[in-house]
């Protein structure tokens, strides 16, 4: 029982800047409000191997990992739990100059969780794409510019 949620959005971003800020899922907290937190676990650039400890308002904590990683076309996460997502985001140019950013999840729902998977996941596809539309505000806005700007200063 598996369930795919995908939503695809036109960021008015370079595909290498939307996949500076997006894949590396240590920002997600300044973009997300439902984001918790996210703490990266390895050490380095981010990069396939790459693991975050996250936590949302919707469940436990968990660990994703990255799993595919091409600048500036594509990257993977992935987590276990009570409900492994392997969440795969595309970035296509568009002849504007923008991005066209397309969020493929699959949903999978593993113990006692399944009996309440078809709830739950008919509130992530609306959560979901609030997301993605939180997202493409954040690049939009220069919210990622201010990020890295904020990481030189700390670092």
């Amino acid at each position: 029982m598996t369930a795919v949620i995908e939503n695809t959005v036109d960021i008015a971003r370079t595909p290498e800047a939307v996949f500076d800020y997006l894949a590396d899922q240590g920002n997600e907290v300044q973009w997300n409000p439902d984001c918790v937190s996210m703490q990266k676990l390895t050490v380095g650039p981010v990069g396939v191997g790459t693991r975050f400890r996250a936590k949302w308002k919707q469940g436990p904590v968990v660990e994703t990992e990255c799993t595919r990683f091409d600048r500036p076309r594509m990257w993977r996460y992935e987590n276990g739990g009570q409900i492994s997502v392997v969440l795969t985001v595309t970035l296509e140019p568009t002849p504007s100059g923008g991005t066209r950013m397309t969020s493929h999840g699959e949903w999978t729902p593993h113990g006692w969780f399944r009996l309440a998977f078809p709830v739950f996941i008919r509130v992530m596809r609306r959560a979901e794409r609030s997301v993605v539309a939180n997202a493409c505000r954040a690049l939009e806005e220069g919210r990622d510019a201010t990020a890295a700007a904020l990481a030189q200063v700390a670092g």
